[in-house]
């Protein structure tokens, strides 16, 4: 008898919601909060980048600067979530590469 009556909510489910092999699943909101850290961590880097320009040394750091500058053209147009968060990954990479030569460039005083 239970096994009936589990079989008839089942069809019930599958009548009234579809068959989840016919039709994608749109989980809305689980990558949201990811996204809004990427995009103020996006929005940081970006709004740093004219210090970075102006910077006495940015002269022998203008290949990582470039490097960032990409990442941050290509996060903001990308579309898809997983496409976003990987140029995010890819700019804090990135980032931290050109914080770590800018420091390495300072201790050496280049300027």
């Amino acid at each position: 008898m239970a096994l009936r009556v589990s079989c008839l909510i089942h069809a019930m489910l599958v009548l009234l919601l579809g068959c989840a092999a016919h039709r994608p699943i749109v989980l809305s909101g689980l990558g949201d909060a990811d996204r809004a850290a990427g995009n103020d961590f996006v929005g940081a880097v970006a709004d740093k980048m004219p210090m970075w320009d102006a910077d006495g040394i940015s002269r022998y750091e203008r290949v990582q600067i470039a490097i960032v500058k990409a990442d941050i053209a290509m996060a903001r147009q990308s579309e898809e979530t997983a496409a976003f968060l990987d140029y995010v990954s890819k700019l804090r990479a990135d980032w931290d590469a050109l914080v770590a030569w800018d420091e390495m460039l300072k201790k050496e005083s280049l300027t």
